[in-house]
């Protein structure tokens, strides 16, 4: 009998359902350093088991608005592909905390209930929205203009700055200069509700030869929800992309 009692013992082991090792959820969000107001922020990522892909599973897009002290909100559903990747492309309106829910999977004959699956956190930064132009003021001078568009109720009170430097032009009469020197500050003012302006005149050396390069840069608004708060502005000179 007591061998007897062992073997069923043996079996029924044998038979309990295995557990399942972890999910893991990846999540990246590009640009880093935020989109414009209006743009899609991409968020993507993958979800793996001991490396290899789980193709065929739900995954749901959480997030929390700035100042980040209310409940995660479920934004979009997606279901990963054969290689386990997905993808979002939300249009947020100011920054918020995001986050990649893996939804879990109920106990099978074989395998332990699988609980849902968290990605890490991350920051997606939305930038208010900006056009800058300029005119002609003076002989020898141009009015640097930037109008920023945000949601209404935002306030920005950080200053642009502006720099301005040579064209620097080449055979093909395109710009080559690789750094614009800073020129002015202007306090960024605001015009209406979720409308702000800066603006300054620059002179421009005859040595520029009536060519030259604009750039702009605004910083982090504190309390504004908008942008990078890490973000600053170069003191000296900025560099051209070209």
């Amino acid at each position: 009998m007591t061998v007897r009692a062992s073997l069923i013992a043996v079996a029924l082991g044998l038979a309990a359902a295995a557990p399942a090792s972890a999910a893991e959820v990846s999540v990246g969000v590009k640009p880093a350093d935020g989109v414009r107001l209006g743009n899609a922020t991409a968020i993507a990522g993958r979800v793996t088991q001991q490396g290899v892909p789980l193709p065929g599973r739900t995954v749901r897009l959480e997030i929390r608005k700035h100042p980040y002290k209310g409940a995660w909100k479920r934004k979009a559903t997606r279901t990963t592909d054969a290689q386990g990747r997905y993808a979002f492309g939300p249009r947020l309106k100011r920054n918020h905390h995001i986050r990649v829910r893996l939804d879990g999977l109920p106990a099978t004959e074989y395998t332990s209930p699988q609980p849902d699956t968290l990605s890490a956190r991350r920051n997606a930064y939305v930038l208010p929205a900006f056009t800058l132009s300029f005119a002609q003021h003076g002989r020898r001078s141009i009015r640097i203009s930037q109008t920023y568009t945000v949601p209404k109720g935002i306030k920005l009170t950080a200053p642009t700055r502006f720099y301005v430097g040579p064209c620097k032009p080449n055979n093909r009469d395109e710009c080559t200069a690789r750094r614009a020197p800073f020129a002015k500050q202007a306090p960024t003012r605001r015009v209406r509700a979720g409308r702000f302006l800066a603006r300054a005149n620059v002179s421009i050396p005859a040595s520029f030869g009536g060519r030259f390069s604009y750039v702009s840069c605004f910083g982090y608004s504190k309390g504004s929800g908008m942008g990078d708060p890490g973000q600053r502005c170069p003191r000296k000179s900025v560099k051209l992309s070209r």
